[in-house]
């Protein structure tokens, strides 16, 4: 009797792995179609001098915004265990494991995460409070960002790029809603675990923390724009940005939202005005940032582990 849910479950999680794989490569090739379209102007907007010296100061700028993230990761297990583990070790951690996004699944960084601070003395409650309130948390946040900033904007992107079919805009949003009401019902069964009012009050902060991340992180394209064209208001590229990173981060099997997250930058950035091969560039540009953001915190945190074991 337990065998048939199993096999059925095995079979879903088949087809929405494969699912996201048709998306990312679908994603990719929009990518490299826009790369081949406008190689040459992209080739002189690549190095453009303030682009190249943006770039690394925007990833040393992200890498700081992302400590914003592993605060609110931090906050979720405060609410259950206290402050056991304390701020410093657990963005050790984080730190550390932010680089484990980029392996296949897009959810590695969580894994290595969770088992990470389980072996620091984290509890098996408060990780699993943690993993739920985090994926929703952050998901509500990025969506609230994106409906509010840059709605217009991915409406004309819709019909620019022949995806104006109501049933399909209909489904994006029904999709975005039922992930949202799934994790906030996840989360609210932890008032029956006794965690109660802090789970509200963590939420709250998580949200608020989150919701900066994603303006620090828009206001860095906003940068990268501005060194190739001024097209496109701020709040629209910051809505833009956190509508990327949101549908990057649903796609599964995208690791680190790769190709997901460049093909709705460059159809939003070209919705708001940038040239095509502007919003190209800085779809690429946002995306070496963001890794070299990560790899620097990873970096920093590796060098203060072989500090304390010297």
């Amino acid at each position: 009797m337990q065998t048939a849910p199993s096999a059925k479950s095995k079979k879903l999680n088949s087809i929405i792995r494969a699912g996201g794989l048709i998306v990312s490569l679908a994603a990719l090739v929009f990518v490299g179609l826009a790369i081949h379209r406008s190689f040459g102007d992209l080739q002189r907007q690549l190095i453009s001098p303030l682009f190249l010296i943006a770039i690394p100061g925007c990833a040393l700028a992200y890498a700081v915004i992302l400590q914003l993230v592993g605060i609110a990761w931090y906050r979720f297990l405060v609410a259950v265990d206290g402050p056991s583990l304390g701020l410093g070790r657990a963005l050790g951690i984080f730190g550390k494991t932010q680089i484990y996004k980029y392996l296949p699944s897009n959810v590695m960084h969580m894994v290595g995460r969770f088992a990470l601070a389980r072996n620091a003395g984290a509890s098996n409650k408060a990780l699993a409070f943690a993993q739920i309130g985090e994926l929703s948390i952050i998901v509500l946040a990025a969506g609230t960002l994106a409906a509010l900033l840059a709605w217009p904007v991915f409406q004309d992107a819709y019909a620019r790029y022949g995806l104006d079919n109501p049933r399909l805009l209909a489904g994006i949003i029904a999709a975005g809603l039922l992930a949202l009401a799934v994790g906030t019902a996840l989360l609210f069964r932890f008032r029956i675990a006794g965690i109660g009012r802090r789970a509200l009050i963590v939420s709250a902060e998580a949200f608020l923390l989150y919701a900066l991340f994603f303006i620090g992180n828009g206001l860095l394209i906003v940068a990268l724009s501005r060194t190739l064209d001024d097209a496109g208001h701020v709040a629209e590229l910051v809505g833009i940005g956190a509508a990327a990173w949101l549908i990057g981060f649903v796609v599964p099997g995208a690791p680190g939202g790769l190709g997901v997250r460049e093909a709705v930058l460059i159809m939003g950035l070209a919705a708001a005005g940038l040239p095509p091969p502007a919003a190209t560039a800085v779809a690429l540009g946002n995306r070496l940032v963001t890794v070299l953001g990560d790899c620097l915190v990873a970096l920093v945190e590796l060098i203060l582990q072989k500090g304390k074991n010297a």
